[in-house]
């Protein structure tokens, strides 16, 4: 819509006049487009001529320079570090109001932080980088080396918002995931993080922030729509407690998933993790940082409910256990370092090296709620010879209703693991895909974003598509240019 000029100024243009101005500043904003395409194409014809060939020596040279945040956070959501508000504690102090206390991982309670109004008007979507359309996996010859393509999502949350949503439509869940569905099953496998109890607790209401626990249905579309595995290990496990764990587990093996770092006894937790996809062994090891000083209110039956600590993790006793069990890739799921950032801290790195040098080939973190750098780390055998450790610090949430800027989005890693002749596996071909999470009339609907940057879908508003388009480019800002785009 038009604003009219006001008639009472001092200065009154013509209709005419006024639209000729607006003309000519849509033509300056073109041109000035047009020439920032141009030095963006003339920067990065640069850096591909000069920059050397091959994968990052590790990952410690690609994170210690802080990502530069290019659009301003809103008023009262990201902060420093230091401050910002830790989403996930349940300590009680958090529940009546009064000042959050720190667990032994050094995590607060949290505040769920208002978001800024943002200005409505649409700004023209600039080129799109180079990318790919969804790739197939194509079959394998009779008696070639084996190889599997994965994908991994990132933190799957149902905040309050989502369970009435939900609930007002009989509890059925598929609506939030539907504009995904291609993306989640164009895999041989795929992984995410349940973040959260799941299954009613005796007469508890189910509820979002601080205390997460859904509905078993919420469960149906991931299965439905291609996810395969479940990482349990995370800050939200024991949200309903021992029995919440016990529910959750019983729950997600109901619908047919399966998954690691959540344990009914101590004999599960003894058992190693082991699935074969596509005639490979994949031995899997899942960790939390915290439980949000849940641990600390058990009841007589606390020895069931059994998470796995990253601070008090044997690594490589673990590795140990799942190569004599046969594992011949191991992959870890870590939920570590600190919500709303989005460069990975000092213990997500000290955890990584230490994960990749007790033998663990794939390290897919968790928990920032905002997605993270992702590279190789090389690893010095004790052979002398050296060894590539794929690790992806956070991918951002899958799906929630997080208000804190950076948390509405987050990708879909995908990955392809090949065997070689000398049996060595390596994680190859990676890439990713943007996603965002479209909020409308009470509904948390996730999808892939450069899917739709130039074609938004039926119903999206401005807004909501002026924040999906930044969110795509602030995802491609985070993990740069060494990693296929996908956008499929």
């Amino acid at each position: 819509m038009q604003r009219r000029p006001n008639p009472t100024g001092p200065r009154r243009m013509t209709r005419q006049q006024y639209e000729a101005m607006l003309r000519q500043r849509r033509q300056n904003r073109i041109a000035i487009g047009i020439l920032a395409v141009i030095a963006v194409l003339i920067v990065a014809a640069v850096v591909l001529i000069l920059r050397p060939k091959g994968r990052p020596d590790a990952v410690t040279a690609m994170v210690d320079t802080p990502v530069q945040q290019t659009t301003q956070a809103p008023a009262e959501t990201a902060q420093p570090a230091a401050d910002q508000p830790k989403n996930g504690g349940v300590d009680l102090a958090a529940l009546t109001g009064t000042e959050p206390s720190k667990d032994d991982s050094g995590s607060e309670a949290a505040e769920e932080a208002p978001e800024a109004a943002a200005p409505v008007e649409v700004t023209p979507v600039p080129a799109l980088p180079e990318a790919v359309e969804q790739v197939t996996s194509a079959p394998r010859p009779a008696g070639a080396l084996r190889s599997v393509r994965m994908r991994m999502v990132g933190d799957i949350m149902f905040c309050q918002s989502q369970l009435v949503f939900a609930r007002d439509s009989g509890y059925d869940f598929h609506n939030q995931f539907d504009l995904i569905a291609d993306q989640l099953a164009n895999a041989d496998y795929t992984m995410g993080n349940m973040e959260g109890t799941v299954g009613k607790y005796k007469s508890s209401s189910y509820s979002g922030y601080p205390q997460f626990n859904a509905p078993d249905v919420c469960l149906a579309p991931l299965k439905d729509y291609g996810i395969d595995f479940l990482t349990l290990a995370n800050n939200h496990m024991l949200d309903r407690w021992s029995g919440g764990v016990v529910n959750t587990v019983d729950n997600v093996e109901k619908y047919g998933f399966a998954h690691v770092g959540a344990y009914r006894t101590q004999e599960e937790k003894d058992t190693p993790v082991i699935c074969e996809v596509g005639g490979i062994r994949f031995g899997f090891l899942a960790y939390t940082h915290s439980t949000n000083t849940m641990e600390k209110r058990g009841t007589d039956d606390w020895a069931v409910a059994l998470v796995p600590y990253i601070s008090k993790a044997d690594f490589k006793a673990d590795v140990q256990k799942l190569r004599q069990a046969g594992a011949e890739v191991i992959i870890a799921f870590p939920h570590w370092g600190k919500e709303y950032v989005r460069t990975p801290d000092d213990s997500q790195k000290k955890y990584a090296k230490q994960l990749a040098e007790a033998g663990v080939d794939i390290i897919l973190g968790s928990h920032a709620h905002m997605v993270q750098p992702m590279g190789y780390q090389t690893i010095s055998n004790a052979d002398g010879s050296s060894r590539q450790v794929f690790t992806m610090f956070c991918m951002g949430n899958f799906i929630s209703d997080h208000v804190v800027q950076y948390t509405d989005n987050g990708v879909i890693l995908d990955f392809t693991v090949n065997e070689h002749s000398d049996g060595t596996f390596t994680c190859d071909d990676v890439g990713y895909i943007p996603t965002y999470t479209w909020k409308q009339d009470g509904a948390v609907r996730v999808l892939p974003s450069g899917k739709y940057v130039k074609d938004r879908p039926n119903g999206m508003d401005d807004e909501n598509y002026n924040r999906m388009v930044a969110s795509y480019y602030e995802i491609i800002e985070v993990i740069g240019d060494k990693f296929q785009l996908i956008n499929g």
